[in-house]
């Protein structure tokens, strides 16, 4: 059976090459995960506690899944986050981001609280070890775009080191991957980049574990030393020359590098969590809503046994809440959540705070790597500003308030990201086609004339628009245009919106056996089942080019519906009548 992710990943890294790096440098991770290792660890005196069981996956499915994130967001952010480049350099950069993903984690073979804090500085330093000189040699054979690039930069401005250790260096900046080892300041500093580097690389991994703290670029020894010295002959002056060269072809070459990074360290952090959230060795981790706290699923490798154990840790419930997170096309960070809804105040407050820490460190993962940068002296600024990213927070479906929790967890924890909050609709239940409509609709702003015209407009049709608050009703409305034909909803699916047609070309087709019906412009639609929570009981399509405005139902509920009380009746129809053209 055809392998889509694969044969997406191939495109940028030779399958034989991907097989090398899967089987030598993640499957490790896998067998190190199972029942079986987690007894035999404990058999030899090891506990359970922080045993790689019993966190998310750091295995093969983990690098498949971050490098396909490369790929897709590399695609989504192309002139809206990250500067729009000719079809090579967008080739370079992203060959380099799914090397860079193939290595990113390979130091979480060791599990142990040392190996974790030093693990994106193995990655920096595998690709300097003999263990990756048959992948360079096979990089290098097949001269593909990081090769070809390397040799173009150096025709215009020798590194004075070989090609191979350029190759090397650039793979090495996997260690960029985690903002832990490198704070994303740096990704705009490149002179404290190449200094950090230098340091990372040329210092023993032994030294680093011993050190008890990350490296920090004013603690680089003034001297070169440690075994990845041999690879220059000036191990002061040489490595990573070309980071901070004034050079034009240099500095082209560093923007493409640290983009690539970006990409990375963005899409490791968008991992896929909830209900695929799993240990490296497949076992399932889920929430449970009796106590918010997460369970993971052990089962052995004959599939005969199975244990559920609640983990100290509650980083795992965090993200086994997480439903989706992505990037949107108007380059801000959207996160869905699974529930809000807890059996008991201490059960929700635990989930609350694991879910909090679980989105501020997403938060500072993706709007940082976007968030600091250069300008660029030959390509055109991105559409969007990274340091303008919004983390918009959908509410969950069977407990909205939760996500008003969530940013006061988060304000607490970071008031920097919580500022840069908004607590918008849930989409999850939305049919896909709505929700990818929605997702690339413009904003509609509470303040400006569009939202009045539309306010008179539903007033003059008869709603009750003297109660909505403007400013709160329109915090997540959406104009798009649609195509003469293209179907706006369809029967049965979930109401996830109220739609308003800016004027006429939509036509109604309503179950039942009723007759197809025109409908007029600014006519809501889909109202019903909003409110009701059902269904939809009829298909609308698009007979012409129209634009519609799109409420989310949960925010049409909330704040835009306000039926008229019976008494109020009598008023109504006098004006109806008063109004009349007879």
């Amino acid at each position: 059976m055809a392998d889509p992710a694969g044969a997406a990943i191939d495109r940028h890294l030779a399958a034989e090459l991907r097989s090398v790096l899967e089987e030598r440098f993640w499957r490790p991770m896998v067998e190190g995960s199972t029942l079986e290792a987690l007894r035999d660890d404990h058999v030899d005196g090891g506990g359970s506690g922080g045993h790689a069981a019993l966190f998310a996956d750091h295995g093969i499915v983990h690098v498949r899944d971050v490098t396909l994130g490369v790929v897709d967001l590399a695609a989504t952010v192309d002139g809206i986050l990250l500067p729009r480049r000719p079809p090579d350099r967008r080739e370079f950069v992203v060959g380099l981001a799914v090397i860079i993903a193939y290595v990113h984690d390979v130091g979480m073979y060791d599990p142990t609280p040392a190996g974790r804090r030093i693990h994106a500085l193995y990655g920096a330093h595998l690709p300097f070890s003999g263990d990756m000189d048959d992948v360079i040699d096979r990089l290098v054979t097949d001269a593909g775009p990081l090769v070809r690039r390397i040799a173009a930069v150096d025709a215009a401005a020798p590194f004075g080191v070989p090609s191979g250790v350029v190759l090397r260096e650039l793979i090495s900046l996997a260690v960029a991957h985690s903002k832990s080892a490198v704070p994303a300041p740096l990704l705009a500093d490149v002179t404290a980049l190449r200094t950090l580097m230098r340091h990372v690389v040329l210092t023993d991994l032994d030294e680093h574990r011993g050190a008890g703290a990350l490296p920090a670029p004013e603690d680089a020894p003034a001297d070169g030393r440690g075994a990845n010295a041999r690879w220059y002959s000036d191990p002061v002056r040489d490595p990573y020359a070309w980071l901070d060269s004034p050079h034009a072809a240099h500095v082209a070459l560093v923007d493409d590098a640290i983009d690539a990074v970006r990409l990375v360290r963005a899409a490791d952090a968008l991992r896929q969590r909830g209900t695929t959230l799993r240990t490296s060795a497949g076992h399932e981790i889920f929430i449970d809503a009796e106590s918010g706290s997460a369970v993971v699923a052990l089962r052995s490798k004959a599939n005969d046994r199975l244990f559920l154990v609640r983990p100290q840790s509650p980083v795992n419930a965090g993200e086994a809440n997480l439903r989706r997170t992505f990037v949107t096309s108007h380059g801000n960070l959207r996160v869905a959540l699974h529930r809000g809804r807890f059996s008991s105040p201490a059960a929700a407050a635990a989930a609350c705070a694991a879910t909090a820490s679980a989105v501020a460190d997403i938060g500072a993962d993706v709007l940082g790597a976007f968030a600091f940068r250069r300008p660029s002296p030959d390509l055109d600024e991105p559409r969007c500003r990274g340091s303008e990213m919004r983390l918009h927070l959908e509410r969950p479906a069977d407990e909205p308030g939760f996500a008003d929790d969530l940013v006061a967890a988060l304000a607490q924890r970071d008031p920097s990201l919580a500022a840069r909050v908004a607590v918008v609709a849930d989409l999850e239940a939305a049919a896909p086609a709505e929700r990818d409509r929605y997702l690339r609709g413009t904003m509609v702003p509470p303040d400006g004339d569009e939202a009045a015209r539309i306010l008179r407009a539903l007033g003059d049709g008869g709603l009750k628009v003297t109660a909505i608050d403007r400013r709160r009703a329109f915090e997540d409305v959406r104009r798009v245009g649609l195509d003469a034909g293209e179907v706006l909803v369809e029967a049965g699916t979930w109401p996830a919106f109220v739609y308003l047609a800016v004027g006429p070309g939509l036509r109604a087709k309503p179950l039942g056996g009723y007759a197809d019906d025109d409908v007029p412009a600014w006519f809501p639609i889909g109202v019903t089942g909003v409110v009701r929570r059902a269904e939809r009981n009829g298909t609308v399509v698009a007979d012409v080019p129209v634009e519609v405005v799109m409420i989310p139902g949960e925010l049409f509920v909330r704040e835009w519906f306000h039926p008229y009380d019976e008494q109020e009746l009598p008023g109504l129809l006098e004006a109806e009548i008063g109004g009349a053209d007879l």
